[in-house]
């Protein structure tokens, strides 16, 4: 499972390399725009976070030089690929999460209206 900063790096690999067959040469401030401010990713992140991503078998990366700019050369591997499948499944089974503990709290609260109204004045009489 990825971390935060792990995650939010491969959603935007994700959105750069799909729109090209599973490849992109990007530059590595093209990447750091695409973060969101929310999340605390700073420039020396990058080249861990990446590296991290390549360990963990969701992309291959190459550096390399362009008419004088530096570039990543980002592929998609297997899990990379499956990336967005896997995210949609972690926020049903957190939004699953969340409707559970709130239908087990209404049912937490009814049974207590129904214990002090209904039952409590039939007992203590």
């Amino acid at each position: 499972m990825l971390n935060k900063k792990e995650s939010a790096l491969m959603r935007v690999i994700y959105k750069k390399t799909t729109k090209n067959k599973g490849m992109c040469l990007i530059r590595p401030v093209d990447l750091m725009t695409g973060i969101s401010y929310g999340i605390d990713f700073k420039a020396e992140d990058l080249e861990p976070t990446i590296k991290a991503l390549v360990y963990d078998e969701y992309i291959d990366f190459v550096e390399s030089d362009k008419k004088g700019d530096f570039y990543y050369c980002i592929t998609l591997l297997k899990k990379g690929f499956a990336f967005q499948r896997s995210e949609e499944q972690r926020i049903r089974a957190r939004r699953s999460s969340i409707i559970t503990k709130i239908l087990l709290a209404l049912l937490g609260a009814a049974v207590t209206i129904v214990l002090t109204r209904v039952i409590a004045p039939l007992i203590f009489k």
